[in-house]
């Protein structure tokens, strides 16, 4: 797969290498983020979020999806999100999610540390992601919450309980996760 830095890849381009790509690769704006394998520390946070929410959600109009679900924000960003909530009759567009999710999680790896917390940051921000949390590895959860279309922050560390401000009932203590 060519992915030379600078070449810009089309929306078009895209959809083609995807389809025959079998790892998590992203579209930012004519550039494909490629994501190493994740490590089983990873995918088991990822799985105690995702249960958390679930659980939570069971009987409501939301859903939760994890990891290979591919969120459509517009023709030229496409990412798989590795925790997300959509609510009421999500829009879908084949597999692919085209409604806005009410709360992200993403769990930082080294190698995408940066794209996650800026780019990411940056773009759900603008498309009015509710709730947008980092959690990185080593026990935290930095939560951004939208407020008049900019994020507050506020970090969780290990020991605290997290409450999402989305759903302000949702409480799950930090060492469930970790």
């Amino acid at each position: 797969m060519n992915t030379e830095k600078g070449k810009y890849v089309s929306p078009e381009e895209f959809e083609i290498i995807q389809a025959s790509y079998e790892c998590k690769i992203e579209y930012d704006n004519g550039n494909i983020i490629m994501h190493s394998d994740t490590s089983d520390y990873h995918n088991e946070i990822v799985g105690n979020v995702a249960a958390y929410l679930k659980l939570y959600l069971k009987g409501s109009k939301c859903k939760v999806r994890i990891e290979q679900i591919e969120v459509i924000f517009d023709e030229y960003h496409k990412y798989k999100p590795d925790v997300f909530v959509v609510c009421e009759e999500a829009s879908m567009k084949g597999e692919s999610y085209t409604s806005i999710p009410k709360i992200i999680f993403e769990v930082i790896s080294k190698s995408t540390a940066s794209h996650d917390r800026i780019t990411k940051l940056e773009l759900y921000q603008k498309y009015g992601v509710l709730e947008y949390n980092m959690v990185e590895q080593n026990g935290n959860i930095i939560q951004c919450t939208l407020k008049d279309e900019y994020y507050s922050i506020n970090t969780y560390h290990h020991g605290d309980i997290y409450v999402s401000s989305v759903f302000p009932d949702l409480k799950i203590r930090l060492e469930d996760i970790f």
